[in-house]
C-alpha cells in the first residue's frame, strides 16, 4: 500500500465517523403514551413472563453444583497435576488440595437427593479419582 492510499483511507475513515443519522429527524414524531399496566389481583406480578435479559432465579442447589467444578479444579492445582492459572505454573500444596477436596465431597453429601443417578455417579468418579490422586502424593 502506498502513502497516498494509506492518506486516503484515512480520510475516508475520518468521514465515516462524522457522518450522522439523519432518518430520525426527517420523519414526525408521533406521539404515543405506552399503555398503562398494573397489576391485577387476578394476576399477580411475581408471575409475569421474565422480560428479555433479565436474569432466571438461581437457586442453591444450582450454585452448588457451579461451585463443585470450581474446587474439583484448586483441587487438581492443589495436587501439582494442573498448571496454576494465575501463576502459569504446577506446584503441590497438599493441605490445600485435601480442604478442596473435602468441600468437594461436602458440597456433593449437602446436595444428596437433588442429584440424578448419573450426576451422582460423576461426582463418586470425581471424588474417587481426587482421593486416589491425593493417597499417591501424600
Amino acid at each position: 500500500m502506498t502513502p497516498e492510499d494509506m492518506d486516503r483511507e484515512e480520510e475516508d475513515q475520518e468521514e465515516e465517523h462524522t457522518k450522522t443519522d439523519t432518518r430520525a429527524s426527517s420523519q414526525p414524531e408521533a406521539e404515543e403514551t405506552p399503555p398503562e399496566t398494573t397489576p391485577t389481583e387476578d394476576a399477580p406480578a411475581e408471575d409475569a413472563p421474565a422480560e428479555e435479559g433479565e436474569r432466571p432465579d438461581i437457586d442453591v442447589y444450582s450454585l452448588l453444583r457451579m461451585s463443585i467444578g470450581m474446587y474439583a479444579q484448586q483441587a487438581w492445582v492443589h495436587l501439582g497435576l494442573v498448571k496454576d492459572p494465575y501463576k502459569d505454573t504446577t506446584e503441590m500444596d497438599l493441605p490445600m488440595a485435601q480442604i478442596a477436596i473435602d468441600t468437594v465431597a461436602f458440597i456433593v453429601e449437602k446436595l444428596g437427593d437433588e442429584l440424578e443417578e448419573s450426576e451422582k455417579r460423576e461426582m463418586d468418579s470425581l471424588l474417587t479419582n481426587l482421593r486416589i490422586n491425593f493417597a499417591q502424593r501424600s
